[in-house]
């Protein structure tokens, strides 16, 4: 063999020891340009390809080479929308690689996840993190933000209609409790139902208050007393029913408790209507209990002032 061959027959070797090597660190996995080792399971070359923008409903399994950290498998969800890279081979480069009815894995690098998210405390520095993905549907960036568009139409037409029968509400609980108070400048009606003869509520001070708040209909959304809630279905054994402790005037309840706490004495009790620009206002509150716009109905006493 002359120089010639035998050197020709060094740089194939090399170039095969090098490729041997690329290959061997993960047996099986393809590598992109920017360094995202990625695996096919299934291929579906016909199926509609993600873009940018567009949400993606699939099963996902986030793992490390011993442990599941998350799975939704078998319980398809939307957990992805398509962005731009954020840095070189990250995870929405692996998701343009996809379309309907692929399933691909993906290995990540936790020292890279760690800059545009968080992860647990127990994953260590240079470790890697497996993301078994299948994609079930795209739905497109067209079709979500009509979608949305839509959603915002119908939340709005709600939150009018709440507007609109908020009045009519308070109306008919006064009427039908035959309330003739008043109301204070910011709406409030304040009904007395037994003068208290203690230390006046002032604001700075702390103040314990025993309460059952009601909607105008009569539902019983949250007490202190747990008798009220055993009657309305609501007890429940993890939470104390005792006073609430605030300071009045601070903010730390709403506005129309801040107001009528503090025209009160110790050992006073009293009922607080209250509209829901001095209550919780369009947004409501209580996961749901206490719809947008809704009149408030508390039955206070003043336990204490401090």
């Amino acid at each position: 063999m002359n120089k010639k061959s035998q050197i020709l027959m060094l740089v194939i070797a090399m170039v095969a020891v090098i490729f041997t090597s690329c290959k061997s660190k993960y047996p099986g996995f393809d590598k992109t340009d920017n360094g995202l080792y990625y695996k096919f399971h299934i291929e579906n070359k016909d199926g509609q390809k993600t873009q940018i923008g567009d949400i993606i409903v699939a099963e996902l399994t986030v793992r490390t080479a011993d442990s599941t950290l998350f799975t939704n498998a078998g319980n398809p969800q939307r957990l992805f929308r398509v962005d731009t890279s954020v840095y070189k081979g990250d995870l929405n480069e692996g998701l343009l690689l996809m379309g309907i009815g692929d399933s691909i894995t993906f290995i990540l690098s936790a020292d890279s996840l760690k800059k545009v998210m968080q992860l647990p405390p127990f994953i260590k520095e240079g470790e890697m993190l497996y993301y078994d993905i299948k994609i079930h549907e795209i739905v497109t960036k067209a079709a979500f933000e009509k979608e949305n568009s839509e959603m915002m139409a119908k939340q709005q037409k709600m939150l009018e209609e709440a507007k609109a029968n908020e009045s009519k509400d308070l109306e008919k609980y006064l009427s039908d409790n035959k309330i003739k108070v008043k109301p204070t400048e910011s709406g409030l009606f304040f009904i007395e139902t037994k003068k208290g003869t203690g230390t006046k509520a002032e604001k700075g001070k702390k103040v314990k208050v025993n309460y059952t708040g009601k909607l105008t209909n009569g539902t019983i959304f949250d007490t202190s007393i747990e008798k009220d809630a055993k009657t309305a279905g609501i007890f429940n054994d993890k939470r104390p029913y005792e006073p609430i402790t605030f300071t009045l005037g601070q903010g730390e309840v709403i506005p129309g408790w801040d107001e009528g706490i503090s025209m009160m004495k110790v050992g006073g009790k009293a009922k607080l209507v209250i509209p829901s620009v001095i209550g919780y206002g369009e947004r409501g509150a209580g996961g749901g209990a206490i719809p947008p716009c809704a009149v408030l109905v508390f039955e206070v006493e003043l336990v204490g002032v401090e």
